[in-house]
């Protein structure tokens, strides 16, 4: 059995959840983070020492960091639904993962920060405007990448679309009016209609 340290608001943990549903794997989410708390536990810690969520646990052995976590679900799949043997399309399964951890993910991040969660001082025209404009250019470039294929690994599905599947589903959560990236949207329209992809992001998919 399965366990998954997390809870459903958070984007990471939405990512490993809704690879254990494309499996068909049987996990149990134990609530932690977010209104939970008890990630500054010793049991947590003990498990996470980086003292965030997601955490998998399997059959004892913890790991952390969900893109580690996609990797490992997706390579402990006996027919390898979610990723390839083929070592170039792996690569490209991990170049597509990295750039949505080091640049797509920080930028949608740094958005919601001004527009969704509140703070103290009302953010600025020229910042929100700054903040979309780094999610835009690097919009762009997904867009022309998929302008060649269905997925971003190829022609199929993968591990690689999950991370960036959430990050434009939050995207289109702030700007439901931006129409600027047809294949993006193409893709999106196919990932929707994927019976894994509803529950794992529940009231915030669009």
């Amino acid at each position: 059995m399965l366990i998954v340290w997390g809870h459903r608001g958070s984007p990471n943990v939405q990512k490993v959840l809704w690879a254990c549903e494309e499996l068909g794997l049987h996990y149990v989410l134990k609530e932690t983070g977010g209104a939970a708390g008890g990630t500054d536990t010793p049991e947590y810690l003990a498990r996470n020492p980086n003292g965030r969520v997601p955490t998998l646990e399997d059959d004892g052995h913890a790991i952390w960091e969900s893109h580690a976590i996609l990797r490992y679900l997706a390579a402990r799949d006996p027919h390898g639904r979610l990723t390839s043997d083929d070592l170039r399309v792996r690569a490209t399964i991990d170049q597509w993962m990295d750039w949505q951890c080091a640049h797509l993910a920080p930028a949608v991040r740094a958005l919601a920060v001004l527009v969704v969660k509140p703070r103290s001082t009302p953010p600025t025209a020229q910042e929100i405007e700054a903040a979309r404009d780094g999610i835009v250019a690097l919009l762009r470039l997904a867009d022309r990448a998929l302008g060649r294929r269905d997925y971003f690994a190829g022609q199929r599905f993968t591990i690689a679309d999950i991370p960036l599947a959430i990050s434009y589903n939050l995207w289109k959560i702030m700007e439901p009016a931006c129409a600027q990236f047809p294949a993006l949207d193409a893709w999106y329209a196919r990932i929707g209609q994927r019976a894994a992809f509803s529950p794992m992001t529940g009231q915030r998919r669009v």
